[in-house]
């Protein structure tokens, strides 16, 4: 929807949300009316008159009630509101009808009756310049038929009245428009900021998506979406810290795969990406959730192991074990049955251990473990040499 439309919706519901205040109006005005012409000769036509007013109220009621209806089910559209502006239309026919009560009324009853219809003129300008149509509907019906009887009369008196009348009629017209202009610049100004509170906020949320992403990027693997050597340093970190401060121990695992130059060699680099995000799943079921699985090679892998307490060499052995059990069955590359092993080093951090330090150790762990054979598991130094 555009703009325009939105400001119109948004004017229009205004004018439903105040429908009641000219229906109490047109209730009260009626019946003072009518109480002012008790001692009136012509109090009947009077009577006859607010019952008039009374009926069409009540049915105004019911139409309100039924355009309000409509608005809700099947929101706004021009029609609706036209419709509504005619049902408004009916108490300005039924207030213009007093304008030809007062053809040979007192002086008195003219005030009261002129009074009481530019009042309720004005009141239309507060409750109904959200919609132009809406004023319309009601004042030009409220109001001509008592400017044609000033005007149509013999006398000067009338004529001064039948100008006034207009001149009155032309000054509230030109403050419903004013005052409508008002209404829409408001609302227009409202929407403006609601549509760039909204595409600021879009326009955040897409970055804060980009950043997640590169951030994503730049602490990960793209291949496997394990952490990279760089998040890996942090996680590193972040068990020594724990340790530190529980008196617990942290072990690394340094994996390399065997097998691995063959099927890249064999079946190509599709198949080798593969395997590795087979790997990865496979080791991701081993470790705890506090523990940390990172690719840092082409077929190089390492998990962080935080918080081992007690005596962490058996945890360590029986954690790596689990890791040489997740190659046993084979790995169906390309629909081919792959067989991969891995080679792993051991390394518990010792008090002075650098991050750098401890991932050397239990890469040369790790090379140690290779030159032993496939599937086989090395300590950086012997078990009972460990310490938390």
């Amino acid at each position: 929807m555009s703009l325009e439309g939105r400001i119109d919706e948004a004017l229009f519901h205004r004018l439903m949300a105040s429908a009641h205040i000219p229906l109490i109006g047109s209730a009260l005005g009626g019946l003072l009316i009518s109480i002012s012409q008790l001692d009136s000769h012509n109090r009947d036509s009077f009577f006859v008159w607010t019952l008039l007013v009374y009926i069409v109220i009540a049915f105004r009621w019911w139409l309100t009630r039924r355009c309000k209806s409509k608005l809700a089910k099947h929101g706004f559209n021009a029609r609706l509101a036209y419709q509504y502006c005619l049902t408004i239309a009916l108490s300005g026919l039924a207030w213009g009808a007093l304008g030809f009560l007062i053809t040979d009324a007192s002086p008195m009853t003219v005030i009261i009756v002129i009074t009481a219809i530019q009042a309720m003129v004005m009141g239309g300008v507060v409750t109904m310049a959200s919609c132009i149509p809406a004023f319309f509907a009601f004042s030009l019906p409220a109001m001509l038929p008592t400017v044609v009887i000033f005007a149509t009369g013999n006398s000067v008196p009338n004529a001064v009245m039948a100008v006034f009348s207009v001149i009155f009629y032309l000054l509230m017209i030109g403050v419903t428009f004013r005052f409508n202009q008002s209404l829409r610049q408001a609302q227009r100004i409202s929407f403006e900021n609601e549509d760039l509170i909204g595409s600021l906020k879009e326009a955040y949320q897409k970055i804060s998506a980009q950043n997640l992403e590169l951030n994503h990027v730049a602490h990960h693997d793209l291949l496997t979406g394990l952490p990279n050597r760089k998040l890996l340093a942090v996680r590193m970190r972040q068990a020594m810290e724990i340790a530190a401060v529980k008196h617990t121990s942290t072990a690394i695992l340094y994996l390399d795969l065997d097998g691995f130059k063959a099927i890249n060699d064999q079946l190509g680099h599709e198949a080798g990406d593969q395997a590795l995000i087979e790997v990865s799943r496979r080791l991701g079921k081993v470790i705890r959730g506090s523990d940390t699985l990172a690719r840092v090679g082409g077929d190089e892998f390492v998990i962080v192991l935080s918080d081992l307490q007690g005596q962490p060499n058996a945890s360590v052995e029986m954690v790596a074990n689990k890791c040489l059990m997740v190659f046993e069955p084979a790995f169906m590359i390309h629909a081919s049955e792959c067989q991969l092993g891995a080679s792993i080093g051991l390394a518990i951090c010792k008090e002075g251990d650098s991050i750098e330090q401890l991932l050397s150790t239990a890469d040369k762990a790790m090379y140690q473990a290779k030159l032993l054979g496939c599937g086989q598991i090395y300590w950086a130094e012997a078990p009972a040499l460990a310490t938390a």
